[in-house]
């Protein structure tokens, strides 16, 4: 439980912090995108009113405006007053006729060449001019009346028409606020007072670009930190369960040990008090039972403390000397029979040929004792075998070790090489969860590697594989 809640912590805690990231670096891309080309835009918008100081939207605009609104305006107040209808059709064909001149005699292409010229500006620069609005006032009592805006329904395409208004001129794919350089409202007197609204746009092509490769600095600090954050996150839960499981792994191994030491212990101190008492002195056979208890309890904790000795010292002192490993196997296979009763069996079928090898003899005998230990510890079969056996492929040998216990399952098998595990926490299956540790210290001073065979039910079979081609040159060295 609370393994979830901590990864539900840290995940929760990473995501917030990468939308906060995630939301500045947005926010700082908006603001250098709104201040992109500032100084250009403030130039262009001076340069371009002045180039229009006497005129409406582009040089002679002014003039094609006036001579249709003029001639028009006594019939837009006329249809407006008496029929709506009229008016709004009416208002559509002015509106459609003076857009249309406009983009046919637009000259302001030659308007925007001339002012990046003038400035020294990008020659790559594209501009959109876009007409936005139309407005008319009969009557100040009235005010502005619209015959013309953005959302008006005409008579153009689709490609003539954008957000902003009618596109009267320019190639500018993307008008939007941030290359917005004008927008201008314009007021004209003929019969009736009139009024306009026109936008002009002005953006170097690959906008966005520009301003994301600027941005990249930022970008990279913003992964960069990302990347650390995750780190020290990964980190930070793999130590801590890491930590969890040592912590768990000495937890059990103490109880191990408590068992394992308390009970033999135990059994002295009730023999020894046994020992003071009269009635047992006088009797010979109790004594000689008593003291058997005695020795067969210390050799039990004699035993536990070699076993723990030995893994601190397995290191220290190799001794590798030229063995047949036919011979050390069966000679410590006919040494452990004595322990093997009926009618339980342990079998070895010796290779056919002799197998020499470079052997430290003491580790091999002790790591081989360990796993005979423990294929007949933890076997509950009612008769228990343990068959040993040596097969040669192609060069190299493997040296199997067999039984007919219980098996295991995945995850126990991945762990049984760990210091302190033990897969049963049955505390009347003595050990101390070091046997099969000890195994695989013995067998990396070797070079040698080992794996395993399990079914649940069926039985474990381990299998030592020794290089051939080490055997050989361990062979001509020596």
């Amino acid at each position: 439980m609370k393994d979830r809640i901590y990864k539900s912590v840290v995940l929760v805690s990473f995501l917030i912090l990468l939308l906060v990231q995630l939301r500045l670096t947005y926010n700082s891309y908006v603001l250098r995108d709104r201040d992109y080309s500032l100084k250009e835009k403030t130039l262009i918008n001076d340069e371009y009113g002045r180039s229009i100081s006497d005129d409406k939207v582009y040089k002679g605009g002014g003039r094609i405006i006036d001579s249709i609104l003029s001639r028009n305006m006594p019939a837009l107040r006329r249809t407006y007053l008496t029929n709506r209808k009229e008016f709004e059709k009416l208002s559509q064909r002015v509106s459609d006729t003076l857009l249309r001149d406009l983009q046919q005699q637009s000259t302001m292409d030659s308007v925007f060449r001339s002012i990046v010229k003038r400035n020294g500006l990008d020659s790559n620069l594209q501009y959109l001019l876009t007409f936005q609005s139309i407005e008319v006032n009969f009557d100040p009592l009235i005010g502005n009346i619209t015959i013309f805006d953005s959302k008006t329904d005409t008579l153009f395409k689709a490609n003539q028409k954008s957000p902003h208004g009618i596109i009267i001129s320019g190639t500018l794919r993307d008008p939007n606020t941030q290359n917005r350089v004008t927008n201008l409202s314009v007021s004209g007197k003929l019969v009736y007072d009139y009024r306009i609204t026109f936008n002009l746009f002005v953006d170097p092509p690959g906008r966005t670009l520009k301003v994301a490769y600027q941005m990249l600095p930022t970008f990279l600090l913003v992964a960069l930190c990302i990347i650390i954050i995750v780190g020290i996150n990964y980190y930070t839960y793999i130590s801590w369960m890491r930590q969890k499981k040592e912590t768990d792994v000495k937890s059990d191994f103490l109880n191990s040990i408590k068992h394992e030491f308390n009970t033999p212990i135990t059994t002295i101190l009730v023999a020894s008090k046994s020992l003071h008492e009269e009635e047992v002195l006088n009797d010979r056979t109790r004594v000689e039972t008593l003291v058997h208890i005695v020795e067969r309890q210390a050799r039990r904790l004699h035993s536990h403390i070699n076993q723990m000795l030995e893994i601190s010292e397995i290191n220290k002192n190799i001794n590798l000397e030229e063995t047949d490993l036919n011979y050390a196997v069966l000679t410590l296979v006919n040494d452990y029979r004595i322990k093997v009763q009926e009618p339980h069996s342990l079998t070895f079928d010796p290779h056919g040929t002799e197998i020499l090898m470079m052997i430290d003899p003491f580790v091999f005998t002790t790591m081989l004792q360990n796993m005979l230990d423990n294929s007949f510890k933890h076997n509950q079969r009612e008769i228990k075998k343990t068959v040993l056996f040596i097969t040669e492929h192609q060069g190299n040998y493997c040296l199997h070790i067999q039984d007919n216990g219980k098996g295991m399952d995945n995850a126990v098998k991945e762990k049984i090489f760990d210091k302190f595990f033990r897969a049963s926490k049955d505390t009347n299956v003595p050990g101390l969860g070091l046997g099969l540790y000890y195994v695989k210290q013995c067998l990396d001073i070797h070079g040698w590697t080992i794996t395993v065979k399990t079914e649940l039910g069926k039985g474990t079979e381990f299998l030592v594989h020794i290089p051939g081609k080490q055997i050989e040159s361990e062979t001509i060295n020596h």
